[in-house]
């Protein structure tokens, strides 16, 4: 065997680059929460602050309307945010089932040519 053939998973590195695929979404998904935690403390501190100015200001209904534009741009971006979500883990599976399929061709690969080899073996004597 050449030292350029594959020995099996672990001595190509496959191991390693999906270490690395898996370590890499886990920063873009710990990142992104961190984005949506700060999109949440900014609308709540919004709507807190509407809530004070409510108290104070007679006029209320301007305010609840306020209140509601608020709240709704809070649940477009809250469909915006799970539609991105949906769309990364899709991504993700899709590109581990490929990942998946290539290991299996390869697995196949060194079977078929131990099996060959055993039976070009067996044949000779």
């Amino acid at each position: 065997m050449t030292e350029n053939e594959c020995q099996g998973p672990a001595k190509c590195g496959w191991v390693e680059s999906e270490r690395l695929l898996a370590k890499t979404f886990d920063a873009w998904r710990a990142e992104f929460r961190s984005i949506l935690e700060e999109h949440r403390r900014d609308i709540q501190g919004r709507l807190e602050k509407i809530e004070r100015e409510i108290e104070k200001k007679s006029d209320k209904e301007n305010v609840d309307l306020i209140v509601r534009g608020i709240n709704d741009e809070l649940a477009r971006h809250a469909d915006e945010i799970k539609s991105l979500h949906t769309g990364l883990e899709g991504k993700v599976g899709v590109e581990t089932m490929w990942k998946v399929v290539g290991l299996v061709i390869a697995l196949g690969g060194i079977l078929s040519g131990i099996i060959s080899a055993i039976i070009n073996y067996f044949a000779r004597k």
